[in-house]
């Protein structure tokens, strides 16, 4: 009895075939899972709205989005917007287990250059807390294996001096700079306060995790200190970023620490745009320009959490006047639909 079997010909064709049926196919299951992971983070900032304003309900203010520092710690060890939200992100015993009384475990931020040293609790009191993750504070787009502690989500800070707070006194190489966003340092921003409408002020956005190499869309360059917004914005920005000097290539390794390098952003520069900060400023970080842009690994943009708790998707192509315009909160700006 005869019996026909595939030929070696037959058999490579028919491997051919599901070859290209893979390669139509992959792109589109891609693109489905990236869809996914962008409506999780979608979702997050979503949650983060819904905390602030239960937040400002109970306190008749929005969170501070850093807190006092502690006398024998390092200026940067002090709390977030992030640790003043748990209770109202379904996380009541990781709140309970923070003493606020003491200040909260620091990782090392340096890299190439020293900065902002790895700082232990007294006694070690806050080191748990400090590096446990928090699922809801990770974008999933990002795609980076998550430290101990990380950090995908930053408050607006608005304005481009570092430490500017309303108490703490004035920049000295800017008299008349005051604080424009919503959480900065020592805030007390309650929703009259914001006088554009909370549906025209952004109050968070994301920031693409640094792993401790070079990537552009996570570190923060170094630059010149820099004594106004426009010699920041274009200092930064004519940056060679192949070239230039990181402060850190570790955004984002701590959610309980209030500073740039972890849990603020400001709207210097619009989305996915060089980041800096300057260096030999006098004085006190009052005095420390900044540029910290949102970032993330979504194609095109990043999303923005507004006021009113929408969460917008922002264009990396959106206009410089219009992204500044929304991150401010009494501007007195009108921006376009």
């Amino acid at each position: 009895m005869n019996r026909r079997g595939f030929t070696l010909i037959e058999l490579l064709v028919v491997i051919a075939i599901i070859a290209v049926l893979i390669a139509l196919l992959l792109p589109a299951v891609q693109q489905a899972r990236e869809a996914a992971r962008r409506s999780q983070c979608r979702n997050n900032l979503k949650q983060f709205g819904l905390a602030i304003h239960n937040y400002h309900d109970n306190n008749k203010v929005f969170p501070f989005g850093k807190g006092p520092s502690y006398p024998g710690a390092p200026v940067f060890a002090r709390w977030s917007q992030h640790a003043m939200l748990l209770p109202f992100l379904d996380q009541t015993p990781l709140y309970k287990s923070i003493t606020f009384t003491q200040p909260p475990d620091t990782p090392g931020m340096g890299g190439v250059i020293a900065f902002m040293p790895a700082y232990t609790s007294p006694g070690g009191i806050n080191t748990t807390p400090s590096t446990k993750t928090v699922p809801m504070f990770l974008c999933p787009s990002d795609g980076q294996t998550a430290g101990p502690g990380q950090n995908n989500y930053c408050g607006n800070q608005g304005g481009w001096l570092c430490d500017l707070s309303d108490t703490a006194g004035a920049s000295t190489v800017s008299p008349t700079e005051v604080q424009t966003g919503v959480f900065y340092f020592l805030s007390r921003v309650n929703s009259a306060a914001v006088r554009d409408g909370l549906s025209q002020t952004a109050f968070f956005s994301e920031h693409v995790r640094g792993n401790g190499s070079l990537n552009p869309k996570s570190d923060l360059f170094v630059i010149p200190a820099q004594t106004t917004l426009a010699g920041t914005y274009s200092t930064c920005m004519g940056l060679n970023t192949l070239t230039a000097t990181p402060l850190t290539s570790k955004w984002g390794y701590s959610w309980v620490m209030g500073e740039n390098c972890c849990a603020q952003y400001n709207h210097v520069a619009v989305p996915n745009t060089t980041s800096c900060a300057g260096t030999g400023f006098t004085g006190t970080m009052a005095n420390m320009a900044m540029q910290v842009s949102a970032s993330s690994f979504h194609t095109g943009g990043v999303h923005v959490l507004m006021g009113d708790g929408a969460v917008n998707f922002s264009n990396n192509n959106i206009d410089l006047t219009a992204w500044r315009s929304i991150g401010t909160r009494a501007g007195k700006e009108t921006v376009a639909p």
